[in-house]
């Protein structure tokens, strides 16, 4: 940190008042919404609220500056601008009263948000769920320099971020477009296919019956659940086995000849075909290929297929949740090419799924970097370099 400026405690530059403690009971559909940290770092989930009387220390309002002081490191602490407006503040977030002749609020946001990491250092309990004291909180220091090269070094901090959200952007764009290439290429090879029109009754099958778990020679199987595929390229990530997860409910057995189809919320197109055996989760069909009829590989496709993903989803019933029956998946048809033909196919699709599987593992290491970007953005800042 730099020598010029000086350095007061985060006690001495405001008034830090904690939200009100609410019990799920107290939770309703009406009305004002209760802001809790999910609230703050997802801005997609959903509010519970409360139509009961409270103190108005706990009422917030737009441009309300929050800190939230507890739950998980890495994710939950944190200093937020508030801006949807009246709600109530739920406990474990302070709304922050600043001195507004000593500090700005924007500068104090970052400069707090500079200082996550002795904030969570500070911190003490579990190891998913740690918060900080008031006391300790408000005797962590940050740099004061004049208000005005406070407002200067916030318009810095906001041109540099806007970069990076650019940035972040334009990633997503090409995620979303890599995605798109890999769907429109597999719709384009199917549909200069030609063959004998059959349903996926004809060519495969459920071949295997749900067992339990509990039996001892299933143990040391690995468990493939929803959860480690990754959706639309089959990537299966982080297995355990059965006795790691400690399954307990039925599950399918299946093995390397076949093609696992997850049933539940049929856009996500978590699609795989394992080269291990071991046993599923029972939503999941551990679909078999009639050998000599359709390939592995081509049965993975189809599956994945925009064609195949629309009438699985127009199929499905569920609104919340989604899922595929039995008799739905097995009436759907196309066209089935020749063996030879379609293994043709798939040495073309296998090619296109790497090349878009580097670019993605590519992407990722940048993810990380425009992560640190944001991190040192703000080191600079208070180090006077900006």
């Amino acid at each position: 940190m730099t020598n010029k400026w000086k350095t007061r405690p985060i006690g001495e530059l405001c008034h830090l008042i904690n939200g009100r403690a609410f019990k799920p009971t107290e939770w309703g559909r009406i009305g004002l919404p209760i802001v809790r940290i999910q609230n703050l770092n997802d801005p997609s989930k959903p509010f519970n609220y409360f139509s009961g009387s409270c103190k108005e220390s706990h009422l917030i309002d737009s441009g309300d500056i929050l800190l939230s002081w507890s739950g998980t490191p890495g994710t939950s602490f944190g200093c937020f601008r508030w801006l949807k407006g009246s709600g109530i503040l739920n406990q474990h977030i302070f709304r922050v009263q600043l001195q507004d002749s000593l500090i700005d609020g924007d500068f104090f946001i970052f400069a707090v948000n500079s200082r996550l990491d002795e904030m969570i250092a500070q911190s003490h309990g579990g190891v998913g769920l740690r918060h900080i004291t008031k006391g300790k909180l408000e005797a962590i220091k940050i740099p004061l320099p004049p208000l005005d090269e406070q407002r200067r070094i916030v318009g810095r901090i906001k041109e540099c971020l806007s970069r990076v959200e650019e940035i972040e952007r334009l990633r997503q764009e090409s995620r979303r477009a890599r995605s798109h290439l890999l769907e429109s290429l597999i719709e384009e090879t199917f549909h200069i296919s030609s063959g004998d029109e059959v349903a996926l009754f004809d060519i495969c099958s459920i071949a295997s019956a749900l067992v339990s778990p509990n039996a001892p020679q299933y143990q040391q199987l690995p468990h493939v659940g929803g959860a480690n595929i990754e959706p639309a390229t089959g990537a299966i990530r982080d297995l355990k086995t059965v006795a790691e997860e400690k399954v307990t409910s039925a599950k399918f057995i299946f093995d390397s000849r076949m093609v696992l189809y997850n049933k539940i919320r049929p856009y996500l197109k978590k699609v795989t075909k394992p080269e291990f055996s071991g046993l599923c989760s029972a939503d999941m069909y551990p679909l078999l290929p009639q050998s000599g009829r359709i390939s592995k590989d081509y049965l993975f496709y189809v599956l994945l297929s925009r064609s195949f993903t629309n009438y699985a989803i127009n199929g499905s019933n569920r609104a919340g949740m989604p899922k595929v029956n039995r008799n739905h998946l097995f009436a759907y048809r196309f066209r089935l090419p020749p063996i030879e033909t379609q293994q043709s196919i798939c040495l073309r699709l296998d090619y296109a799924f790497k090349s878009v599987q580097r670019l993605r593992e590519e992407t990722s290491a940048t993810d990380l970097q425009t992560s640190s970007l944001r991190e040192s953005i703000l080191r600079k800042a208070f180090a006077g370099e900006l």
